[in-house]
């Protein structure tokens, strides 16, 4: 156990923060994992966590950020189950090594570092302190909008660079999602900014959803082309999640079996984010801001109108 900070607690302890819109609730977690709470009673795998619980969690050690977000009429939580969005994955900074992480945390370097996790006003404020390698500071917070979004804050603030060789970091976070109606992630495509089409990327396995006979698991990562600007959207149901960023260098990918559970077959998609800088300055903040949406789709001007709205009341602001 690498850090005492990342521990295991009771559900029923859940220090998950609660973020609402009028019409979302929103609850966000540090890497806490969350135990569920063993029935010693019954001796059945199935039923020794509960009735018919096969893990004995609900939710991994390591994950952070937002790990559930729904519609108070709809009342279905669109973030995949035992995951998160907006987690820190992908650490690379290059010619530095990256600090170890938590042996127990799962599958990504930023989820396995210690976490403090504080409200900020309505929201939430996540941050990872300077690391003894890396020597960055990572912060991401989070404020509920209304009626129907939330808008976050990405902040790094680098402490050290290589000693020799080119000064180059790379960060990636996935979008979890509980979305079996659709993997394809949608975009604007062009090459000049009045001339873009959407696109999309992203494509269904070859699988039976929900059968595990003859299952063979296939994860692949799909790359929008020609993404001309830093929003994007994909389809559950009759509603859409947007997403949009303030810096058009952030890109979007696909991973059409995010989050994949090795006992089932069911294959949900990752619409996940990347974020390259060079020649990053020294104790600083550098970053971006984000917002998701999740309403009901109205069509594909609808993303475009919420985008150019939030955009340009940031250019007012």
């Amino acid at each position: 156990m690498k850090y005492p900070q990342l521990a295991y607690v009771d559900e029923s302890e859940d220090p998950s923060l609660t973020l609402e819109t009028s019409e979302l609730i929103v609850k966000v977690i540090d890497n806490t994992g969350l135990s569920l709470r063993r029935n010693e009673g019954i001796e059945s795998c199935l039923g020794s966590y509960g009735f018919h619980e096969f893990v004995p969690f609900s939710h991994h050690l390591g994950y952070h950020g937002i790990r559930s977000l729904y519609d108070k009429e709809e009342r279905r939580n669109i973030v995949s189950a035992f995951l998160s969005w907006l987690n820190l994955q992908t650490v690379v900074l290059e010619g530095i090594e990256n600090d170890p992480v938590d042996e127990r945390s799962w599958a990504g370097v930023g989820r396995g570092w210690p976490m403090r996790m504080e409200q900020r006003d309505k929201g939430a404020l996540l941050t990872i302190d300077p690391m003894p390698c890396t020597q960055f500071q990572y912060t991401l917070e989070l404020q509920p909008v209304e009626p129907n979004a939330i808008d976050f804050s990405i902040r790094f603030v680098f402490h050290r660079r290589p000693e020799s060789g080119p000064c180059k970091a790379r960060f990636s976070w996935p979008c979890y999602m509980n979305g079996l109606d659709d993997v394809a992630f949608h975009y604007p495509c062009g090459k000049e900014i009045n001339q873009f089409k959407w696109s999309a990327t992203g494509e269904k396995p070859e699988v039976i959803l929900g059968d595990p006979v003859g299952y063979v698991h296939a994860q692949t990562a799909f790359r929008p082309t020609d993404q001309i600007l830093p929003v994007g959207y994909g389809r559950i149901g009759d509603k859409a999640l947007t997403i949009m960023f303030s810096d058009p260098t952030v890109c979007f990918f696909v991973v059409n079996a995010g989050g994949h559970m090795s006992y089932s077959s069911v294959q949900n998609p990752a619409w996940d984010f990347e974020y390259a800088i060079e020649n990053y300055p020294l104790n600083q903040p550098i970053g971006f801001d984000g917002r998701l949406i999740y309403s009901n789709f109205e069509g594909e001007d609808q993303v475009l109108e919420h985008y150019l709205d939030w955009a340009n009341q940031r250019a007012a602001e």
